[in-house]
């Protein structure tokens, strides 16, 4: 009882504190009229002679600042417990202080900028007193109806900068700036011209009247010659000013782009394995390439016109306070609208623009995995399949399409007056997201080790070693498994599908991390290596191996620290028997191997990729299944390779293998069952004992079957 009751109270104390913020906002209009206007004249021409009107009028307006800014001081204080209970008092209350300093120097402001003014006629000393807002009511709602679009611009820039606020785009712009590295130093310069070339080609409108009045009171042809060529300087010197800082800013921003994209691409490499299994090519891909093209786009083009309009509005406003300042004000209350709209309609935009880039990456893929895998494609006659797939993407794009189309039209409909960009630009804020989220996202796999040892020997050691994949942590992949393989030794994991011994060959690969137990190469943990020493000692060849589409030479030294020679690749070769089919091709190790290794055979691909593993020379070899696509020939010298090789004491081999020729010659053969070892030993051991061993070897399709 007594804590709700307590909670009644808290509830009747905070809604009238809610409206002390519009109550504390009435009491400062009051105080404003009834104290200040009228104290604030009688003491400011007590202290300031009046032969200086303008530092009078000065003297009153930074005064008026002063007592505004602590009034509203106290109001945010009083309300401050009201800020995260009403979004409405949220949005206002900040615009106080800002409103309080355009109160305070709006006019003094404007005093000074008529009395430098020396186009307008000869200088009048009592000019400044028509400003003074303190006996003329006029000219206190004048003040206000200046201030007020004042502070609400500036509170609208103020938002969008302010880490963390609501709406805000400053981090992302921060982070975006944060890419040009020294090449921000280029912005202020570019900002420098964007200025003068705005003043020369506002300038010229302007005065071009006025060379009209000075022509005809001279009447002379030198006058005219002299404003035209005048006129002429200011047109040249404005477009070859504009033209200079457009391609500064367009050279900053694509190295922007470049740089951007390379960091994106750097950071997805970073990730560990289970990323690239939760996240599809495509989708990655396209955040990688359109994400970071359209944000460029809209940085390079919209961004300029933007700063474009910003400045010469700006420009602009000053003139027309120079001209006249009654239709200044008229022009400036109207100006808010041009915040508040693309504000609000801005954010509609920029969500519908973030679908959309979703969807296109969807329908990537789509396009992806499909040209990635036609064969078999073709082979299950699924081409009219796909195609539907791929519209059904096309159509759901389309759609998102036509809304985003709408909310562009909405959107350069309410801001065709100076802010027509702004759309564009809030559609680069949405692009770039998944970009910064790629940027920002830590990987789950832990850092390089420091570890480089000159003698590696190549002792591996799994120490009751456990793992479940991140993706399905309750089922257990590996439980408990302990086995040593020595230098020099050759080890056979055999077992049905699904028994874990490719998960043992990943592991061991630093692919994933144990979720349990110890697994030690030389003693130390493998997540202690350092990284690329750790893939030069120990070298994997899979049943499927990835070439990329480059030349021979380009996929065997694919990784190496140092540039081997053409003689060490061609050893390389040799060794695993690629260089029969490489040597007779016109361009021998020049030729390209097409896109994935598609121009070459299953076991041509087996050969290079073994090649790429024995050139490393490795101390840990690993070989899941990589003889699977090899003919009689080969495979019979891969079988020498591994036991009579001269480099083979040099070595520790974790062989993975469906052939039993190359199964019944290994030191060591482990049966796994279930993620743990059911059987060890040799294959005479093993096939004395007559259990799983020797029932896979004699079951139809077992080790025992021909290939």
């Amino acid at each position: 009882m007594a804590s709700s009751g307590s909670r009644a109270a808290c509830g009747c104390l905070c809604l009238p504190r809610a409206s002390l913020a519009w109550l504390g906002a009435a009491l400062l209009l009051l105080a404003d009229w009834v104290l200040l206007r009228p104290a604030l004249p009688r003491v400011s021409s007590l202290l300031v002679p009046g032969g200086l009107p303008l530092l009078r009028v000065w003297v009153v307006g930074l005064s008026r600042w002063a007592g505004l800014w602590l009034g509203a001081r106290g109001v945010l204080r009083a309300t401050a417990g009201t800020k995260s209970e009403s979004g409405g008092v949220q949005g206002w209350l900040p615009s106080l202080e800002p409103l309080a300093a355009a109160l305070g120097l709006a006019l003094p402001g404007l005093a000074l900028f008529r009395e430098l003014s020396w186009w307008g006629g000869p200088r009048n000393a009592d000019r400044t007193g028509l400003l003074h807002w303190g006996s003329r009511l006029d000219a206190f709602a004048l003040s206000y109806a200046a201030a007020l679009p004042a502070a609400a611009l500036w509170h609208k820039l103020r938002s969008l900068w302010v880490r963390g606020s609501r709406g805000s785009s400053g981090d992302a712009v921060r982070r975006l700036l944060g890419c040009l590295g020294s090449e921000i130093r280029r912005l202020p310069l570019v900002l420098i011209l964007l200025i003068l070339s705005s003043l020369g080609e506002m300038a010229i409108p302007f005065f071009t009247g006025r060379f009209t009045d000075w022509i005809l009171q001279d009447g002379t042809a030198t006058a005219f010659t002299q404003n035209i060529t005048l006129m002429s300087i200011l047109t040249i010197a404005s477009a070859v000013l504009e033209f200079v800082g457009d391609g500064i800013y367009n050279s900053t921003m694509g190295h922007l782009h470049s740089r951007l994209q390379g960091e994106v691409f750097r950071a997805v490499l970073r990730q560990e394995t289970e990323f690239f299994q939760q996240n599809q090519t495509g989708a990655i891909t396209s955040r990688i390439t359109e994400d970071t093209s359209t944000l460029s786009e809209s940085l390079t083009e919209k961004l300029s016109l933007l700063l474009w309009y910003l400045v010469r509005g700006l420009c602009l406003l000053g003139l027309m306070l120079w001209g006249s300042l009654s239709l200044t004000v008229v022009t400036l209350v109207v100006l808010p609208l041009l915040f508040l709209l693309p504000e609000k309609l801005g954010k509609w935009y920029q969500v519908l623009a973030a679908q959309v880039q979703e969807s296109l990456a969807e329908s990537s893929q789509v396009a992806i995995e499909v040209l990635s895998a036609m064969p078999t494609v073709r082979s299950f006659a699924n081409e009219e399949g796909e195609a539907q797939k791929f519209r059904q993407k096309q159509q759901e794009m389309k759609a998102l399409n036509q809304k985003e189309a709408l909310a562009y039209a909405v959107n350069l409909w309410t801001t065709s007056v100076l802010l027509s960009t702004y759309p564009r630009v809030q559609k680069a804020v949405g692009s770039s997201e998944k970009i910064f989220e790629y940027l920002d996202r830590i990987p789950r796999c832990p850092a390089s080790g420091v570890l480089t040892p000159s003698n590696l020997e190549g002792l591996v050691q799994f120490q009751d070693v456990s793992f479940a994949y991140p993706s399905r942590p309750d089922v257990p992949v590996l439980q408990g498994l302990t086995f040593t393989l020595r230098p020099g030794e050759v080890m056979a994991l055999v077992g049905p599908n699904g028994s874990g011994k490719s998960t043992v060959a990943a592991l061991l690969q630093n692919l994933y991390q144990p979720t349990g137990g110890k697994l030690l190469l030389d003693g130390k943990p493998l997540s202690q290596y350092e990284h690329r020493y750790l893939h030069q000692q120990v070298a994997a060849v899979g049943q499927e191996p990835v070439l990329f589409g480059r030349s021979f030479r380009e996929n065997i030294a694919y990784g190496l620290m140092q540039k081997p020679t053409m003689e060490e690749v061609t050893d390389a070769a040799v060794e695993s028997r690629a260089h029969n089919f490489i040597s007779k091709l016109p361009q021998g190790y020049s030729t390209e191997v097409g896109e994935a290794g598609s121009q070459l055979s299953g076991g041509q691909r087996q050969a290079v990729a073994l090649a790429r593993a024995l050139i490393r020379k490795p101390r840990v070899l690993i070989l899941d299944d990589a003889t699977s696509a090899l003919d009689a020939n080969n495979q019979l010298w891969v079988e020498q390779l591994l036991y009579q090789s001269p480099e083979r004491c040099s070595r520790s081999v974790l062989l993975i293998t469906q052939c039993l020729s190359l199964v019944e010659q290994a030191d060591h053969i482990l049966f796994l069952e279930g993620g743990t070892v059911c059987e060890a030993g040799t294959h005479q051991q093993l096939m004395k004992n007559k259990e799983r061993y020797w029932t896979m070897v004699q079951a139809p399709g077992g080790l025992g079957a021909p290939e």
